[in-house]
């Protein structure tokens, strides 16, 4: 007896062939039939490249920016690896909402797919949830202010949202274990939610098989879908739109092959030429830092600038509630039989009006993103523990009260004719001269209004890190540009003889 036969006495291979592979599909199958199959390839190259970065991520606050910078300089095509994961997330979005529209479009939520339009609403939201959870994990600026902000506008949830933010975060603040914990979600809840309603999602099509052209379950149908004759309606006409040489192998596995090899070659060529980009690692005493979620986050949050305060948990709540709601009753009150959106009016409206407004949220989102970069942020540098430190105390001790310090204007209490801008005070000073200023200068300007921050007022390891931090802001001169020292000390004090 040979292997085969024995395999196939065990497992039926031959009918299971039969189901999978020699199946009869629609004729008339376009290229938007492919974004199902599509979907799931980029899972699978996600799975795939996590699992490698998994074995050098360490998901502790410690850590986390390290293995990230390890990952990028110091493994094997590690910034390619990280490049095709970062982009293979914003893929998973696309293809998950673009099938989606493509489902309502052709009216493919009706009888009998009711079940596989659910199991789609959920797919949905666990891909967003993978975009959420992913996004803290290089513990940079961008990911630790923006899951800031995610957490808060979870926490507006009346009744319920304080609990919301400590289920979140592990505790009140964010810190090792909110990043543990996004990490086990991200890794090992997700991933197995993921899987789960896919398999259920894919035996579904198989069994009820792939939906043909609205137009071939028109004419000549029951009004609504629920009519008792709807039923036999149906499995009449959709037998007839099967045609005999139409088969999943090769006509739509074709199709499937290229359109898989050209996202995934797409991706390769954007993790390639432009990378995944990482910020700053995660500062949080930097409170003037404006965070920025991922492109398919941004309408949402624009949307929330436009809302006045008060109203702001009818937005954090009511508009994902309202999403939530529509989606998930959507096969139960559009029973109607049209299927085309050419044949439902309203539909295609809403559809439109979604689309459009979405689009222009996104681009007044983008637009105010680049109207307010940071000067700082142009200098790519990441500052030091020390400088950070030096930042914090510039803050704590109101600096801003008399200096020009980034956006920070001086108040009306303090002495602004005779404080000079520190914007560029790095470019024309060394650290070594700042430090002794700040400790005395009226040694370096007699008279000098500034008071003296020496001992007993900062120590000389403060004295330093804010020296250190005022030395790194250099304005419009990018950090890579040679500074023009003007550092001048003065004369030392001579000892009186005796």
């Amino acid at each position: 007896m040979s292997i085969s036969r024995w395999i196939d006495e065990r497992i039926d291979l031959q009918q299971l062939r039969a189901d999978l592979i020699d199946r009869r599909v629609p004729w008339g199958l376009t290229w938007w039939h492919t974004l199902g199959s599509a979907t799931l390839t980029v899972f699978m190259v996600q799975v795939v490249t996590g699992v490698v970065m998994a074995m050098y991520y360490a998901p502790s606050p410690d850590h986390a920016y390290d293995s990230i910078r390890y990952i990028e300089h110091s493994v094997q095509s590690g910034s390619l690896l990280r490049g095709i994961h970062h982009w293979g997330a914003s893929a998973m979005v696309v293809l998950v909402l673009a099938h989606m529209i493509r489902v309502f479009s052709l009216g493919s939520f009706k009888y009998p797919r009711e079940m596989s339009w659910l199991l789609g609403v959920g797919l949905l939201f666990i891909v967003l949830g993978f975009s959420f959870t992913g996004y803290l994990l290089p513990w940079d600026q961008k990911a630790y202010w923006a899951t800031q902000v995610g957490t808060n506008i979870a926490g507006s949830a009346p009744l319920i949202g304080g609990l919301m933010v400590k289920l979140l975060r592990g505790g009140a603040q964010l810190g090792a274990a909110t990043l543990t914990r996004f990490f086990s979600l991200h890794v090992l809840l997700l991933p197995l939610l993921l899987i789960g309603f896919a398999l259920l999602h894919i035996s579904l099509v198989i069994r009820q098989g792939m939906a043909p052209r609205p137009l071939a379950l028109e004419e000549g149908a029951p009004a609504r879908t629920n009519d008792p004759a709807y039923a036999d309606y149906y499995h009449e006409r959709y037998a007839k739109t099967k045609a005999a040489d139409t088969r999943f192998w090769p006509d739509m596995i074709a199709k499937d092959v290229v359109v898989a090899t050209v996202i995934i070659l797409a991706l390769f060529l954007m993790a390639y030429f432009v990378g995944a980009g990482l910020e700053p690692p995660a500062d949080p005493s930097d409170t003037s830092y404006v965070p920025l979620p991922e492109w398919y986050f941004l309408p949402f949050f624009q949307l929330l600038k436009l809302v006045p305060g008060k109203f702001e948990a009818v937005v954090t709540v009511g508009v994902p509630a309202l999403i939530v709601f529509v989606l998930v009753l959507l096969p139960f009150f559009d029973r109607r039989s049209k299927r085309s959106l050419f044949h439902r009016p309203l539909a295609a409206a809403v559809l439109a009006g979604t689309l459009f407004g979405s689009g222009l949220l996104l681009y007044g989102a983008l637009r105010a993103d680049r109207e307010n970069v940071r000067l700082a942020a142009t200098t790519g540098v990441p500052l030091t523990s020390l400088e950070r430190a030096g930042r914090a105390l510039v803050k704590s001790q109101n600096c801003s009260a008399c200096h020009l310090i980034g956006d920070q204007k001086p108040d009306s209490s303090g002495d602004v004719n005779k404080a000079p801008s520190l914007n560029e005070v790095g470019f024309r000073h060394t650290a070594g001269w700042l430090h002794s200023f700040i400790e005395s200068p009226t040694r370096f300007h007699p008279d000098s209004k500034m008071p003296s921050y020496g001992l007993p007022k900062l120590s000389h390891m403060e004295m330093e890190e804010v020296a250190r931090y005022l030395s790194t802001l250099r304005g419009k001169h990018a950090m890579s540009e040679a500074p023009q020292i003007v550092d001048t000390f003065p004369e030392p004090v001579k000892k009186m003889e005796h």
